[in-house]
């Protein structure tokens, strides 16, 4: 148990990190994050989410991006509404699971490297509290999502080579569905990240062309299926929208 909590320690500490200087900051006020009616009213936000067509502005219109919200920041202040918490704790909870997920993230990335020690760590505080986060991380920080995910799709990448299996690949489509939805081009730029990691598989000959292949095509495969949804979605906005 002691060797349990010791190793524990880093993580623990990290979280501290994320969460207790966010909840501390302007206790009671609620900041404009995103879209308001996400922590106003997230029942009707996600009640018209599902659809393209919006009655209620004007004389009608195409929504621009609400499809997005169906997850994951739609559920999430649905639930937080329900449980009774604060607006404000709500606001400050999710933004402390930004950067906590973000550093979690990059150590998921380093120990697929066989990283160990007190670099980590520092690794973690470096990319999950960067100060670039600070720029929009309180007034929209759905485009965040994508920051987050970057170390873990370049991770899942790296095993999804190594490992040749399918497990690999699904989660990396999981966690596409979960950071993509609320903006495709911030999502493209992370990709960039796994898209590099290939190139250098090849180019180093970690892995012949065939298993590199093979795993690129599980992703894309995967991927493309689970996040066709919110691409057509966004697609339809995009083209009939104001």
């Amino acid at each position: 148990m002691t060797a349990r909590l010791r190793r524990a320690g880093p993580l623990l500490a990290f979280a501290g990190l994320c969460y207790l200087p966010v909840l501390a900051t302007a206790p009671g006020t609620v900041v404009a994050d995103t879209k308001s009616y996400l922590y106003i009213d997230p029942d009707r936000l996600l009640g018209r989410a599902w659809s393209m067509w919006d009655p209620h502005v004007g004389m009608g219109t195409v929504t621009h991006q609400n499809i997005g919200f169906l997850w994951p920041m739609g559920p999430y202040y649905w639930l937080m509404e329900h449980a009774g918490a604060p607006d404000w704790v709500a606001q400050r909870l999710w933004l402390g699971s930004i950067l906590f997920l973000a550093g979690l993230g990059v150590r998921f990335l380093l120990r697929t490297f066989g990283w160990r020690g007190p670099g980590v760590a520092a690794a973690m505080c470096a990319y999950g509290l960067t100060p670039y986060l600070l720029t929009i991380a309180v007034r929209i920080s759905a485009i965040l999502l994508p920051f987050v995910a970057l170390p873990w799709m370049v991770a899942l990448t790296v095993r999804a080579i190594r490992t040749g299996s399918w497990r690999h690949p699904a989660v990396f489509a999981l966690v596409v569905t979960t950071v993509g939805t609320s903006n495709a081009t911030s999502i493209l730029l992370a990709g960039v990240g796994p898209l590099l990691w290939v190139l250098w598989a090849l180019l180093t000959g970690e892995r012949p062309l065939p298993r590199v292949a093979a795993a690129v095509a599980r992703i894309g495969v995967l991927t493309l299926a689970t996040n066709a949804w919110w691409v057509v979605g966004l697609s339809v906005q995009a083209t009939h929208g104001v």
